[in-house]
Protein backbone atom coordinates (compact mmCIF):
# COMPACT_ATOMS: atom_id res chain seq x y z
CA UNK A 1 0.00 0.00 0.00
CA UNK A 2 1.27 3.67 -1.06
CA UNK A 3 0.78 6.14 1.96
CA UNK A 4 0.42 10.11 1.13
CA UNK A 5 4.00 11.18 2.09
CA UNK A 6 5.44 8.17 0.05
CA UNK A 7 3.55 9.34 -2.98
CA UNK A 8 3.85 13.71 -1.87
CA UNK A 9 7.87 12.21 -2.22
CA UNK A 10 7.98 10.45 -5.55
CA UNK A 11 6.02 14.16 -7.17
CA UNK A 12 8.88 15.80 -5.44
CA UNK A 13 11.38 14.04 -7.07
CA UNK A 14 9.74 14.01 -10.81
CA UNK A 15 11.94 16.38 -12.68
CA UNK A 16 14.87 16.30 -10.55
CA UNK A 17 18.38 14.64 -11.82
CA UNK A 18 19.93 11.45 -10.19
CA UNK A 19 22.50 13.13 -8.42
CA UNK A 20 22.67 16.75 -6.46
CA UNK A 21 25.39 19.13 -7.05
CA UNK A 22 27.43 22.01 -5.43
CA UNK A 23 29.95 23.61 -7.56
CA UNK A 24 31.70 27.03 -6.26
CA UNK A 25 33.37 29.07 -9.18
CA UNK A 26 36.06 31.82 -8.35
CA UNK A 27 38.08 34.35 -10.37
CA UNK A 28 39.83 36.18 -7.61
CA UNK A 29 39.53 39.70 -6.77
CA UNK A 30 36.73 39.72 -9.49
CA UNK A 31 33.88 37.65 -8.32
CA UNK A 32 32.74 34.03 -7.31
CA UNK A 33 29.61 31.99 -7.03
CA UNK A 34 28.12 28.71 -6.17
CA UNK A 35 25.61 27.17 -7.58
CA UNK A 36 23.61 23.64 -6.60
CA UNK A 37 21.27 21.75 -8.46
CA UNK A 38 20.78 17.91 -9.68
CA UNK A 39 21.79 16.11 -12.54
CA UNK A 40 21.46 12.72 -14.29
CA UNK A 41 24.57 11.70 -16.07
CA UNK A 42 24.67 10.12 -19.51
CA UNK A 43 24.85 6.11 -18.99
CA UNK A 44 28.15 5.11 -18.69
CA UNK A 45 29.94 8.43 -17.33
CA UNK A 46 32.28 8.82 -15.17
CA UNK A 47 32.31 11.28 -11.89
CA UNK A 48 35.25 13.19 -13.97
CA UNK A 49 32.60 13.45 -16.85
CA UNK A 50 29.82 14.68 -14.93
CA UNK A 51 32.46 16.77 -13.26
CA UNK A 52 33.38 18.29 -16.88
CA UNK A 53 29.62 18.52 -17.93
CA UNK A 54 28.78 20.26 -14.83
CA UNK A 55 31.29 22.94 -14.94
CA UNK A 56 30.91 23.47 -18.86
CA UNK A 57 26.91 23.95 -18.21
CA UNK A 58 27.77 26.28 -15.32
CA UNK A 59 30.28 28.55 -16.48
CA UNK A 60 28.47 28.66 -20.13
CA UNK A 61 25.83 30.71 -18.37
CA UNK A 62 28.18 33.75 -17.58
CA UNK A 63 30.81 34.46 -19.33
CA UNK A 64 32.79 36.10 -16.95
CA UNK A 65 33.12 32.78 -15.66
CA UNK A 66 35.30 31.53 -18.44
CA UNK A 67 38.45 30.01 -17.14
CA UNK A 68 37.11 30.21 -13.05
CA UNK A 69 39.36 27.96 -10.35
CA UNK A 70 36.73 25.24 -8.81
CA UNK A 71 37.12 26.20 -5.12
CA UNK A 72 34.30 23.75 -4.39
CA UNK A 73 32.61 20.49 -6.34
CA UNK A 74 30.23 17.93 -4.69
CA UNK A 75 28.37 15.28 -6.29
CA UNK A 76 26.05 12.77 -4.46
CA UNK A 77 22.72 10.54 -5.59
CA UNK A 78 19.76 12.53 -5.01
CA UNK A 79 18.15 10.18 -2.60
CA UNK A 80 18.36 10.28 1.06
Amino acid sequence: MTTQTETDAARAQQGQGTHHFVITLEKPGLLSMTQEGTFTPPPGSTRQDAYALIYRAVTSQDPDLNGASVGFFMLEPNQL
